[in-house]
C-alpha cells in the first residue's frame, strides 16, 4: 500500500487503498473526506486572508471509493468574515456525495487572549500508553483503509480520560497533510475514541455500549491554528437516546487546548453498517 491517500488531477481526487473504510469494501473512510474539505477550507482561507474557525461536514450518503470532484465557493465574503460551501460530487453524474460548511474569521494579532471555564489541557501523548485501536484479530476481518494507519494512545490525567491519535499518511504523493487537514481527518474518530477512553476509565474495555454506531456528521471548531501531527480528544458529553447519539469533545494538540469536535451518530441495528441514508 502506498503511503498517501489521494492522487490529484486538478479538482479530481482519486483514492488509494488508504482511503478505504472498515464498513464495507469499496467505500471511503470519513477521515480522508474531512481532510479534503479541510484542504478546500485552506484554499478559501488563502484566497481571503482569513483563518479557518469552523467546519461542518455532512456525510449525506456512503462515499464510494472512486475519483471525486472537489469544489468550493464563497457564500459570503467580507473583510473580517467569510462563509464557504464545499462539495464532493460524482465527476460524471455530478451527484452530490458530501458537503461542508466552513466559517472563516480575521484574527487580530494585538488582541489579548481570553479563556473562561475552559477544560484543562491534555497531558502530552507521551504520557499515555499506546494501544492497538484495531486489534490484530479484527484486522483480517475488515477491509484495508485509513483506519489501519492510526497510532493511538489512551489514558487518564488529572482531569480524566483522554485519547491522542495520529496518522502518518500523506494526503497526496510527497505532500504531507497539514495540521488542519490531519486534525480534521482524525476527528472523524471522535465518537469511537471517546467511547473507548470511557470504557478504559471504567476498567471494562470489553463493554460493548450497545449496538455499533456511525457518525453522520462532524463539526470542528478551531480556536487557533493547529500544530503538529498528534491530536487529543477529551469527552465532555456522550449520550445515546432513542437510537441517536451525540458526542461533544474538547480537542487539543501539543501546544494545549485547540477547540472542539461535535458529532451526531446513528445507532446501527436492523440496517447494514454501510448505510448512512
Amino acid at each position: 500500500m502506498r503511503d498517501f491517500v489521494y492522487e490529484r488531477n486538478g479538482s479530481l481526487f482519486s483514492p488509494t487503498t488508504w482511503a478505504g473504510s472498515p464498513w464495507a469494501e469499496g467505500l471511503q473512510h470519513g477521515g480522508p473526506i474531512n481532510a479534503l474539505f479541510a484542504l478546500a477550507a485552506e484554499e478559501a482561507a488563502q484566497a481571503s486572508d482569513l483563518q479557518v474557525v469552523r467546519m461542518t461536514v455532512d456525510l449525506i450518503r456512503p462515499v464510494p471509493r472512486i475519483p471525486l470532484a472537489l469544489s468550493w465557493h464563497f457564500t459570503r465574503q467580507g473583510r473580517r468574515l467569510a462563509n464557504v460551501e464545499a462539495q464532493l460530487n460524482h465527476p460524471k453524474t455530478e451527484e452530490l456525495i458530501s458537503r461542508a460548511q466552513i466559517a472563516l474569521l480575521r484574527p487580530q494579532e494585538q488582541a489579548s487572549p481570553t479563556i473562561q471555564t475552559a477544560p484543562p489541557d491534555l497531558a502530552t501523548p507521551e504520557a499515555f500508553p499506546a494501544i492497538e485501536f484495531i486489534p490484530k484479530a479484527v484486522r483480517s476481518h475488515v477491509p484495508p483503509g485509513f483506519h489501519m494507519s492510526f497510532a493511538v494512545r489512551l489514558g487518564q490525567d488529572d482531569a480524566g480520560p483522554a485519547a491522542w491519535i495520529t496518522s502518518p499518511l500523506d494526503l497526496l504523493p510527497g505532500t504531507p497533510m497539514s495540521p488542519l487537514q490531519r486534525s480534521a481527518a482524525v476527528a472523524d474518530l471522535t465518537f469511537a475514541l471517546c467511547q473507548q477512553t470511557l470504557r478504559q476509565a471504567q476498567s471494562n474495555p470489553d463493554n460493548e455500549w450497545g449496538p455499533p454506531s456511525i457518525n453522520v456528521d462532524t463539526t470542528l471548531y478551531w480556536e487557533r491554528a493547529p500544530v503538529g501531527d498528534w491530536f487529543g480528544f477529551r469527552p465532555g458529553l456522550v449520550t445515546a437516546q432513542q437510537g441517536i447519539g451525540v458526542i461533544d469533545a474538547s480537542m487539543g494538540d501539543v501546544q494545549g487546548r485547540l477547540g472542539r469536535s461535535v458529532q451526531a451518530t446513528l445507532i446501527q441495528e436492523a440496517e447494514p453498517p454501510s448505510d448512512r441514508s
